[in-house]
């Protein structure tokens, strides 16, 4: 009998210390995996992007143009709901990517500033071959950095959303009235015609926003005139929020919003968020309609502002971008030699001068000197100084 024990107390101890360590090697290969995958599909997203861009400059026929719009566009959205599902499954993965893909950048910057200002005399030759052999020993140090980061506890996530401008006094006042919700697969967190009851900050999960034509900033009044019939669909992940724009303007949500994967929310009652406005008025009100303006900008004019990036960029880090409601009078004045972009962010005007009408979301023209808000909607305009 002691013979038999021996060699099943030597298998039982050979597995205590081999099935971790194989389980171990299994979860590097699957992190590995996921981060690739997440990588490949994101250039994927970027590339029917770009793609979209390069259509408008090289075909002349509409029709051929929106039949492969239609196509990209589809593409993109299966593509983005893949990122969310794999975010959904590795959370820590894609937050350790999306890092390390921040300091590249950020690095990647750093180099190219060093490259003008020494090619420029600013900075002394030696002084950058040194400064040049730290950034690029920081590049290569990313090939240690972790695959994974644990996501920040749903106490902390109110420290992300960014008009509470991560201050103490503001995420207290919210701390205290938010609620966590959690939803099922399947569930729907908010209808389409209903009101608003308060806004959804994602935690973990990822939900389908589903709506008839139009999409964001066009009045629901204005439909009739809008040729397109398909249904617009958008996903929403970690970080996202629902429900913004309807809780500013108390009016019925565009959109049906459905659970894709079990879902983890932060709520915040309509009543506690303008509570939260009144208290903190006019700046929470205000910044909460910048993040949106500045939002619009980019995902609906990126390819538009593509050469004008760096000024743009320049302009909302100086804070020479803001907003403008059109609700308190009826006109506006364009001051188009100190302004770079007047961009309609929701309701609809019309030029005085052309009475050409413009529906948001839409550039407005330079030739534009005045307009006028039409329909019983507000009106907001979004500014950006040179």
């Amino acid at each position: 009998g002691l013979y038999l024990k021996i060699p099943l107390i030597f298998f039982s101890l050979l597995f205590q210390v081999l099935i971790p360590l194989l389980m171990n090697i299994v979860d590097v290969q699957i992190k590995k995996r996921l981060s690739l995958m997440y990588s490949i599909t994101k250039g994927y997203v970027k590339s029917q992007e770009d793609t979209k861009f390069l259509i408008k400059q090289i075909s002349s026929r509409e029709s051929i143009n929106q039949k492969l719009y239609e196509i990209l566009e589809t593409n993109k959205r299966d593509a983005v709901k893949e990122l969310g599902l794999i975010e959904h499954e590795g959370r820590d993965v894609v937050i350790a990517l999306k890092t390390k893909q921040a300091i590249r950048n950020v690095i990647a910057k750093a180099l190219k500033s060093l490259t003008f200002l020494w090619s420029r005399g600013i900075i002394d030759k030696h002084e950058g071959i040194e400064m040049n052999k730290v950034l690029l020993a920081k590049i290569k140090s990313l090939n240690n950095f972790p695959m994974a980061i644990p996501p920040p506890t749903p106490d902390k996530y109110l420290h992300n959303i960014i008009w509470l401008e991560n201050k103490d006094v503001l995420i207290e006042f919210f701390k205290e009235r938010a609620k966590l919700a959690y939803f099922d697969y399947g569930d729907v967190i908010c209808k389409e015609g209903e009101m608003p009851q308060g806004i959804y900050l994602i935690i973990s999960g990822m939900a389908i926003l589903q709506s008839s034509p139009p999409t964001f900033g066009i009045d629901r009044s204005l439909r009739a005139d809008r040729e397109s019939t398909t249904r617009f669909t958008e996903y929403c992940t970690s970080g996202d929020i629902i429900g913004e724009l309807n809780c500013l303007l108390k009016c019925e949500i565009e959109y049906t919003a459905i659970c894709e994967t079990i879902l983890q929310a932060c709520f915040i009652s309509l009543e506690d968020l303008y509570e939260g406005f009144d208290v903190f008025w006019p700046s929470l009100e205000y910044k909460i309609w910048l993040k949106l303006a500045l939002s619009i900008a980019y995902q609906y004019f990126e390819s538009s502002l593509v050469d004008e990036d760096l000024k743009f960029q320049k302009c909302v880090a100086l804070s020479h971008a803001y907003v403008e409601t059109l609700s308190s009078y009826n006109e506006m004045t364009i001051d188009n030699v100190n302004m770079k972009f007047v961009i309609l962010v929701y309701g609809s005007v019309i030029d005085t001068k052309t009475e050409v009408p413009y529906l948001a979301p839409c550039i407005l023209p330079k030739t534009s000197e005045q307009v006028r808000r039409i329909i019983s909607k507000e009106s907001f305009a979004f500014h950006c100084a040179p």
